[in-house]
């Protein structure tokens, strides 16, 4: 009901996808071999495949004859991408990998596995969750726990704060600065594109807390698909810090069956770079994409060559890497590189290049321009999303130590521990009424 309720047409594509998933299950129980594996795999990847880049794929066959014979091809697709597809299929893809290689048993029972395909509180943007670890707790459900639902609640209220007081708040700025790049200056180009960064960062983790919180009232632990990637001193490690339930898939599925780091460095690059192209496909059937995952690759992979030369400096100038200062500037540098990236995950192409040209090429005396403190319209506007951007900052740092943090908030008489949530609550609610009617507050990855 949850799924199908705006657009009933798509249950059908998570009942293919669920049964796909559930025969192959049955099969390599009884024949567990190798080719049964794949077969089923791209079963279900090409279901991803059909529905998420056959127009892609046809709009550029029409691109390549209209160029070279004057001719088109003339095909009426127009099938909407169910919401979730990617999740879904590469939850079901982790139930065959663990029943393939013996890390779960099967589920014959159909209506338990169909509840971890379509488990709801993660079945539009994730995180995806492996078979090994939410099957056993769909079969062998526990009882109701007090501690765990008001931790679930918890999470989810901050969860809720992320998204409307600011994801919803820094998606003003970005909307209204990367669009109009061309009438903006280099330092509202720099101010909307850390927006973005930090928007889709407060977006995406989110959806992920709010999921979270609610398997934990329904006394079902989900893994966590955040540990502060801004916090990172090398891209290398901010994408083990982002998104970490795809980036172990990848892992899982992609880096370790075309040989990991176990033939050598070249080939090690050259799956490192395959992986980053096939996540910028993931993300959506556009050049942009492609572009911003390669892009992506490639400064992760000039990151791991130079960091004996890395080394080798920090030796020969006497320096400790791990000294204060030298953590800020590897975390400025690693947030500004990052930040580039993401314009060429929400622009066109050569938007992208336009806008990045714009701020490497930074008129310091923008930065005296009055007009930033309006961005967001209007002073008080802007005002409000800098501090709830401070103070989401400073939550999620201290979130590091998430149980130590959850026992601090236990530790307070009763009446200020529900006296905080019904605070957040608020502010949420009255956040809400004052965004913008023109302002999209969708989840950003329900397209994905």
């Amino acid at each position: 009901m949850f799924y199908g309720w705006s657009n009933p047409k798509i249950l059908l594509v998570l009942i293919l996808v669920t049964i796909i998933s559930y025969v192959g299950g049955l099969l390599l129980d009884i024949y567990n071999r190798k080719a049964v594996y794949v077969t089923f795999f791209l079963l279900e990847i090409s279901v991803l495949g059909i529905y998420k880049y056959t127009d892609f794929l046809i709009t550029n066959i029409n691109q390549v004859l209209c160029k070279t014979l004057e001719t088109s091809i003339s095909v009426n697709w127009d099938i909407a991408l169910p919401v979730g597809l990617s999740f879904m299929v590469f939850q079901a893809c982790t139930y065959l990998s663990d029943v393939y290689r013996r890390k779960v048993s099967v589920e014959k029972n159909v209506i338990k596995y169909a509840t971890f395909v379509a488990f709801f509180p993660t079945v539009l943007s994730g995180p995806i969750q492996k078979s090994r670890n939410l099957l056993p707790q769909i079969s062998s459900p526990r009882a109701f726990d007090y501690n765990m639902a008001k931790s679930g609640t918890l999470l989810f209220t901050w969860g809720a704060f992320e998204k409307i007081m600011v994801a919803n708040k820094l998606s003003q700025i970005y909307l209204s600065v990367l669009p109009d790049y061309m009438n903006r200056s280099s330092a509202e180009l720099l101010i909307g594109a850390m927006c973005f960064s930090l928007y889709i960062y407060a977006d995406f983790s989110s959806y992920s807390d709010m999921a979270r919180g609610v398997g934990k009232i329904l006394g079902i632990e989900v893994g966590k698909n955040f540990n502060n990637p801004y916090l990172s001193q090398s891209t290398a490690e901010f994408w083990n810090r982002w998104h970490m339930s795809l980036n172990e898939w990848f892992i899982e599925n992609l880096y370790i069956p075309l040989g990991g780091n176990r033939k050598g460095n070249i080939r090690k690059y050259i799956n490192m770079l395959i992986v980053f192209l096939v996540s910028g496909l993931w993300h959506g059937a556009q050049w942009h994409f492609v572009v911003w995952g390669l892009f992506n690759g490639v400064i992760v992979v000039i990151g791991q060559l130079i960091k004996p030369f890395k080394i080798f400096v920090y030796k020969k100038l006497n320096i400790d890497e791990k000294t204060e200062s030298i953590v800020l500037i590897r975390r400025v540098i690693v947030f500004f590189l990052i930040t580039l990236t993401w314009i060429f995950f929400t622009s066109e192409t050569m938007d992208s290049f336009s806008i990045c040209k714009r701020i490497l090429m930074f008129n310091y005396f923008s930065i005296f321009n009055p007009d930033l403190l309006c961005i967001a319209g209007t002073a008080v506007g802007t005002f409000v999303i800098v501090i709830s951007t401070i103070l989401f900052c400073k939550v999620q740092i201290r979130r590091q130590d998430e149980q130590n943090i959850y026992e601090v908030y236990c530790r307070q008489p009763l009446f200020l521990q529900g006296l905080l949530v019904a605070a957040i609550i608020s502010v949420c609610i009255f956040g809400a009424c004052a965004t913008d009617a023109n302002i999209d507050t969708q989840f950003l990855y329900f397209q994905f």
